[in-house]
Order: C-alpha cells, then structure tokens, then sequence
C-alpha cells in the first residue's frame, strides 16, 4: 500500500512506536494520528475562515453598479413574503450598496404581509440600494402595491396590471363584524395611499374606478396613469433587468387583494 504520510509524519509515527515523542513525552502512533487529524481540522477552519472572509470582502469591494435579480413569482403570502426578504436582506449584507431588481408575476394575496415587503424594500433603498421593479404577466391585486416600490417601475408590453378593492370575510356578532369592517377600510385607505402618491391618479379616481369591479390596464395604459414609469424594450439597458441571475455590470439610468 502507498505511504501517503509526510517525513514529518513519518518520524513522528516511528518516534511514537519507539514510546517516545518529539517533545520527550510518551506518545502512541494511535495518539500521535489524533493529533495530527485534530491540527488538519483546526487548519481546515482556519482557511474556511479565511475563505469566510475573503467573500465578505469582495462583496463589500462591489460597486453600485451590481445587480442581483429575485423572481417572484408567486402568491404574495407570509411564506413567500419571508422567503423573498430573507434573500434581498442577504444580499444587502453581502453587498450593500448593489442595485436590486424584483421581478413580478403574481394574481395579488394577503394585504399586510404585501405591506411588510413593501415596507422591507423601502428600508433597501434608504440603505442606498437602487431597486428596480419589473412587471410581468400581471402585477395583480397587491402585486400592484409591490410595483410601486421601485425607484424604476417597468412593465412588459404584454403584462397587466390590476387594481381592485380589498376583500375580506367576516362573521360574529354584529359590532364584531363592525369592527372587521373598519379594520379592513384602514388597510384600504393605506393602498389607496400609495396608489395615488406614485401615479397621477387622485385617490377619489381610483376607488371610482375599482368600485365593485377589476380595474385592468395594460401596459401602455399602466404608464399613461402613473403607475409605471415605462414600457420594458424601450431602452437597450433593460434587457440588463430580466436576463441575469448573478451580479452583473449595466449602466445605470440617471387580508386579500
């Protein structure tokens, strides 16, 4: 069999066998091979460490001018929720400062976790990360609340956007109900909010616009209201926005709803 030990190792070993180690103190080979796997271990971590860090440095040595891109295509729930700010707020940590895209594609879901991601992603831009929001397919029901988080709001030629009124169920007593009701028009009132102050749309526009109906716009419509800043294709950089997964370099431009 091959000896894949080291001289050192060697002697060591042979030192053991005759009872006695380098340092003058009995040793066996058995001890002196824990030894030597315990000092591999404590080498093997060491360079992880260093490894560990290197990564930290990097990542803090990127400029503004990386971009990491995160899909969510999905309902918007507390799992799919927490699952997308647990990503974005590593890649803060690894990279502060990197500019961020949110890809949608989602038919809407609960109100007050979409209001926690929104929140979320404008604590990321006043940490100084630009974010870019993308709707695909459809930016739905709250999905539309999410696309206005963007500092740039695009939308594909094909994707639509929707706006409705919130909708909850309720049962109980009466003031019971009374109070489910009101809860309800308060988170309403907060939507309405931030409809109106990122489109041109007046928020005695909107709720006429979504009384007992979907209010469905195209894109070309989405921009023409204020609810997007344009039309994805219209400049070469966007395709920058959709086709990476990693950081890449681009230039930059100066309940239920």
């Amino acid at each position: 069999m091959e000896n894949t030990n080291s001289p050192a190792q060697d002697e060591g070993l042979k030192q053991a066998a005759a009872g006695t180690a380098a340092d003058g103190n009995a040793q066996t080979p058995e001890a002196y091979r824990k030894k030597l796997e315990l000092r591999k271990l404590e080498i093997d971590v060491e360079k992880g460490e260093m490894d560990l860090d290197n990564l930290y440095r990097r990542a803090a040595e990127a400029d503004a001018d990386s971009v990491f891109v995160y899909n969510f295509f999905k309902p918007v729930n507390e799992d799919s929720v927490a699952e997308c700010i647990e990503t974005l707020a590593k890649w803060s940590r690894l990279a502060p400062g990197a500019n961020i895209t949110l890809i949608l594609n989602t038919p809407g879901g609960l109100v007050k976790e979409g209001l926690a991601l929104y929140d979320y992603l404008t604590i990321l831009k006043m940490a100084g990360h630009y974010l870019t929001v993308i709707a695909l397919g459809r930016a739905a029901s709250m999905g539309s609340i999410l696309l206005q988080a963007g500092d740039r709001r695009l939308i594909g030629p094909n994707a639509f956007v929707l706006l409705h009124e919130v909708s909850a169920g309720t049962s109980g007593k009466v003031s019971e109900m009374q109070d489910s009701v009101e809860f309800t028009s308060r988170l309403q009132n907060k939507l309405l909010a931030i409809l109106a102050s990122k489109s041109k749309l007046s928020v005695k526009t909107i709720k006429a616009r979504w009384k007992k109906t979907d209010y469905w716009m195209d894109a070309e419509e989405t921009v023409r209201e204020g609810f997007a800043d344009r039309v994805l294709g219209t400049d070469p950089t966007d395709a920058d926005y959709v086709r990476f997964s990693h950081p890449v370099k681009h230039k930059k431009d100066t309940e239920s709803a």
